[in-house]
């Protein structure tokens, strides 16, 4: 069965890792693409990653790094970029041999033991085309209507299934979402059934982004683990989520942040310990904390109130200061210099490792590790 992943522009090598990790644990494993060949890119939307498995994608909704799940109906290829492409399109949906596994995908997933009957399309273009994006649209729905078994009906909301079309230049991908709005909201277990419960902040991370920052910090059941600016607490939630782990800290220095962090932390099981504090003198002793994970100020859209270079030295310190020789550090950061020159003056035991380049709120970010010398 094929699928394909949804994720956050720069995720997609860490979704596809996520996805390794969660089928190998299965017994019914077919093919992995290799990551240089399993992810394409929406620029500025989405990194889309393929999956061949013989695994249910019921499964593959646990994955926390992934936004959206689909499985894939249509595949199609060299299609022309005038009006032939839209009668290539058409031919390619209502004749794909793809269509009931994909269907049958979306009954398991989602549980729906009845054939759906309503659909909607989803568009996509990438590349220049003669023809616009809602002459792709009729062209998958017309082919849907004419072609896909059962009885079809285009709705405008609230339908059962929808058809997410991308046009890469000449090649056609079409999707059934197994997947609704919960996987890329999914907060842990107190909110799981209950988003709505949790307490939100301006410029708080997106789950799956702060899953893939949870997941370089090589989560262990031993794990001493501190977000030192933990806003509403979503790298803690997400760090519980991963797996057992020794005791997590997390504070911050604003109030209605500190508010929000210990309601939303509230239902994570073990050992938590949540504070008012500044960043820069954490109460925290020397070589206490063997894994820190910190989304840190961007100057954007949270204000750090004093020159950011300084900031950033400052907190850097006193994370070195706390962090076990052989620690692992993770942050966001949306200027690589900035973070560079402050690890340089003020926290050289520090080593950089790889960086991952990423979008956040539609703006150029970096997630960077370091980690401590031994």
């Amino acid at each position: 069965m094929y699928y394909f992943l949804q994720t956050i522009p720069g995720l997609g090598p860490l979704a596809w890792h996520e996805a390794v990790g969660l089928l190998a644990k299965g017994k019914n494993v077919a093919h992995l693409t290799p990551p240089d060949r399993a992810i394409r890119f929406v620029p500025g939307r989405n990194d889309i990653v393929f999956i061949e498995t013989g695994q249910s994608g019921k499964d593959l909704l646990k994955l926390r790094i992934t936004e959206d799940l689909f499985a894939v109906a249509v595949r199609g290829f060299k299609i022309a970029p005038d009006t032939q492409g839209l009668r290539q399109i058409h031919a390619s949906v209502r004749n794909s041999r793809l269509v009931g596994d994909a269907l049958n995908a979306w009954s398991k997933a989602t549980g729906n033991k009845r054939p759906a009957s309503t659909f909607r399309v989803v568009v996509r273009e990438i590349g220049k085309h003669e023809f616009r994006r809602r002459d792709i649209e009729k062209a998958v729905a017309d082919a849907v209507t004419a072609g896909w078994p059962g009885k079809w009906r285009e709705v405008a909301e609230d339908a059962e299934i929808e058809v997410w079309t991308t046009l890469f230049e000449n090649e056609l991908l079409c999707g059934v979402r197994l997947s609704d709005a919960k996987m890329r909201q999914q907060r842990g277990p107190k909110t799981s059934d209950a988003p709505s419960k949790w307490q939100h902040l301006p410029a708080a991370l997106r789950p799956a982004l702060a899953a893939a920052m949870i997941q370089l910090t090589q989560p262990s059941p031993d794990d001493l683990f501190l977000d030192p600016m933990a806003g509403s607490g979503t790298l803690l939630v997400e760090r519980a989520m991963a797996g057992p782990f020794g005791r997590l800290f997390g504070g911050d220095i604003n109030g209605p942040a500190f508010t929000a962090l210990q309601a939303n932390t509230e239902g994570i099981k073990g050992d938590v310990s949540c504070e008012r504090w500044d960043a820069r003198m954490l109460p925290l002793p020397a070589q206490s904390i063997s894994k820190i994970a910190v989304n840190l100020p961007f100057g954007k859209q949270v204000g750090a109130g004093e020159d950011l270079p300084k900031l950033y030295q400052a907190i850097l310190k006193d994370l070195e200061r706390v962090l076990q020789p052989g620690g692992l550090l993770v942050a966001l950061i949306s200027d690589q210099k900035t973070l560079e020159i402050a690890r340089a003056k003020a926290a050289s035991k520090l080593r950089a490792g790889p960086n991952y380049r990423v979008q956040v709120l539609g703006q150029p970010a970096f997630i960077c590790t370091l980690s401590k010398a031994v």
